[in-house]
């Protein structure tokens, strides 16, 4: 009996001790700079009902500060959605007569697009809409990460 619970025993504590043994077969790899982000920024989400005329074009924007991410994702339900141009791109405030920077990250002509921005710049990034159809239509925007409308 003193044999069969000081077997007991032992396999409790080596139980226990394989089970909060730290793995021995891990290599710890460094942090590069491009894998975590901190941010100034407040986190936020939002989502945009964007009423483009037939014919029309206009620009919904976001600012972003350089190193801020944003993930998103638009769509829209046309006819024809190659009727409209979305162009994803970012831009720089001018000063005085100075040029600014400008930056196109992407041009869309199906109806839907999503993706992820680290903003090169600090500045104002957005989506300009341009519907050639003859309807009028509306682009839903999901926004979710760092920036400020």
């Amino acid at each position: 009996m003193l044999r069969k619970l000081l077997a007991l025993s032992l396999f409790g504590i080596t139980g226990c001790a394989t089970e909060t043994a730290p793995p021995s077969d891990w290599i710890d790899v460094p942090l590069s700079a491009t894998t975590y982000f901190e941010h100034g920024t407040v986190y936020q989400e939002g989502v945009y009902q964007i009423p483009v005329a037939a014919g029309a074009d206009l620009e919904h924007k976001i600012n972003m500060n350089e190193g801020d991410i944003v993930v998103y994702s638009w769509s829209v339900a046309m006819a024809d959605p190659e009727l409209l141009t979305a162009e994803f791109h970012g831009h720089t405030e001018r000063v005085g007569d100075a040029p600014g920077t400008v930056m196109f990250y992407k041009v869309h002509t199906d109806g839907k697009e999503s993706g992820s921005l680290k903003a090169p710049f600090t500045g104002v990034h957005g989506w300009y809409l341009n519907n050639q159809s003859a309807e009028d239509i509306v682009v839903e925007l999901k926004v979710a990460g760092f920036y400020t409308e």
